[in-house]
């Protein structure tokens, strides 16, 4: 992110002492030509800026709208399909920061939300204190952007001494054909959204956003309206979550479509 860009609303902290980061970073160099390629990506900027005048409403004029709107009381901005791409205004648009309705991840992760020990799950969860509508912005997925080599390592090891997996892979796809991969792992370094727990019939989803950069940012949105104090968890197959799984680790959802085992990480080249 450019220094002379406002940092996004996020004052939210880790209850372990674990590092918190407002949006995800570059894992650590390890002078791979992989590494080089993706620090080229996170350090490229998308110069499409919009030229529009006050709100960026009209989406057939304002080159990057169209994927949010308001709710029917006009209260809150919501996505309105996930299927499609989500390209946000930046700084260098020319569009009114405190009015244009096409910045949602731009402003940092929503207010009311908490983590606490999960009783499904037996771990730490993410939970709403208040109502939520569907479409509703939770927050980013944010971590260290992986290489895949890295990817592969880091999953291999948490294999073999047990730990638990925070590698979130996301494939982005045109025309069904595969276009580009996004790695995040919040396991040494994340935001609020490392606490959602997976869940076979999950009430929220995933969604690549891009403001500024090629590399989207993993968002995670409400899949339906959500009631308050009920916890928060997607689905850790992302779009393979339709996929059916016979083994690996036990899932504990509670779901009542709950398959019985956790999805596997699936990074593809």
């Amino acid at each position: 992110m450019d220094e002379s860009e406002p940092a996004p609303n996020d004052d939210y902290e880790h209850p372990d002492g674990l590092e918190y980061i407002l949006e995800s970073v570059l894992m650590p160099s390890d002078g791979s030509k992989e590494f080089k390629c993706l620090a080229d990506e996170y350090n490229s900027v998308l110069l499409n800026p919009c030229h529009c005048k006050g709100a960026c409403e009209n989406s057939e004029v304002c080159p990057h709208g169209g994927q949010y709107e308001f709710t029917g009381d006009g209260r809150e901005l919501i996505l309105r399909n996930s299927a499609n791409p989500v390209i946000e205004c930046n700084d260098m648009c020319k569009c009114c920061r405190n009015t244009c309705s096409n910045r949602l991840v731009y402003s940092g992760p929503r207010k009311h939300l908490e983590i606490f020990d999960s009783p499904e799950c037996g771990s730490k969860g993410l939970r709403t204190t208040v109502k939520i509508p569907k479409g509703g912005y939770i927050c980013e997925y944010a971590g260290e952007l992986l290489t895949v080599p890295e990817a592969k390592r880091r999953l291999y090891v948490n294999e073999k001494l047990g730990l638990m997996n925070y590698v979130l892979v996301l494939n982005e796809y045109t025309s069904d054909r595969k276009q580009q991969v996004t790695i995040v792992d919040p396991s040494r370094r994340g935001n609020i959204g490392r606490y959602l727990n997976h869940s076979c019939e999950p009430n929220c989803h995933i969604a690549a956003v891009r403001i500024d950069c090629p590399i989207p940012k993993i968002g995670i949105f409400a899949a339906r309206d959500i009631a308050a104090k009920e916890e928060l968890c997607f689905h850790y197959g992302g779009e393979g979550q339709y996929k059916k799984v016979t083994d690996g680790k036990t899932c504990l959802c509670g779901a009542s479509k709950c398959t019985g085992f956790m999805p596997n990480t699936e990074i593809e080249e």
